[in-house]
């Protein structure tokens, strides 16, 4: 698994590079490019919340612990005085930074759901109907949003695949395959939780054809060019993971032999 900073750095570049990409394309202002920057690089943090002493996860629900204790505290301000809205805000935020945190990190597992393609869509969707129905942004800014999300996502689980094969010294760790899946099929019952999540988070999102017109895609062209790529794409890799696999194996072998 690669370290936080690695992710850090890494999420900043790849990061900025798409934000850039996404104004010279013209489908972005440059008013919300830093915004869309900041997302990017929480999502190529996010994938480590299911480690519940990792910093991603201490930040997150320290955000959050401070949100919800303002959005409790707030209302109240006619009502009770100064130090006494100070102890509400104290006991909500510290239920949700350590008793929330608690909960969620004992019906998590490390390299489980969360490091999956369904968690990328689940999390970039998440984040695309927060935009449109929280912060009430335009359907394309919600989108655009969701998919900076989904690619800092994306760039965190294959660093953390690609920190599985030690190409020195010829050899694959046992954690190998456990970031970048489709699904967790260890954890079924995470896996379904997620799917249904998901599936409620599809049905109240926000039409996506404007995204497309301005990206100046054909929703039917850009599903049959996907199926054709996923298509070809899948029988490149086989081809050449298995010939990859043929030529990592003799080392392996002739390791094992000495040993």
């Amino acid at each position: 698994m690669a370290n936080f900073q690695t992710h850090l750095n890494v999420g900043i570049l790849v990061s900025a590079a798409a934000t850039l990409s996404l104004h010279v394309a013209g489908v972005v202002e440059q008013s919300p490019m830093p915004v869309l920057f900041v997302l990017g690089v929480a999502g190529s943090l996010l994938p480590d919340i299911d480690l519940e002493r990792s910093k991603p996860t201490s930040l997150l629900f320290n955000v959050l612990g401070a949100v919800l204790a303002f959005a409790v505290t707030l209302p109240l301000t006619a009502r009770f005085q100064p130090l006494v809205l100070a102890a509400i805000w104290a006991i909500v935020f510290l239920a949700v930074r350590y008793g929330v945190l608690k909960v969620f990190s004992s019906f998590t597992i490390h390299r489980g759901v969360w490091h999956s393609w369904l968690a990328i869509a689940a999390v970039s969707l998440a984040t695309t109907n927060l935009a449109y129905w929280g912060w009430e942004h335009s359907a394309e800014r919600a989108w655009i949003a969701g998919l900076m999300v989904g690619i800092g996502y994306l760039t965190h689980l294959v660093l953390d695949e690609f920190s599985s094969v030690d190409l020195f010294n010829a050899k694959i760790k046992r954690s190998f395959g456990t970031a970048l899946k489709p699904i967790s099929l260890k954890y079924p019952w995470s896996t379904i939780a997620m799917a249904g999540v998901l599936a409620a988070l599809i049905s109240v999102a926000p039409p996506v054809e404007g995204v497309l017109e301005q990206l100046d895609l054909d929703p039917q062209a850009t599903l049959v060019e996907l199926e054709t790529w996923l298509r070809e794409g899948t029988r490149w890799a086989v081809g050449h993971l298995s010939e990859w696999w043929e030529r990592l194996s003799q080392p392996l072998a002739m390791q094992a032999s000495r040993g």
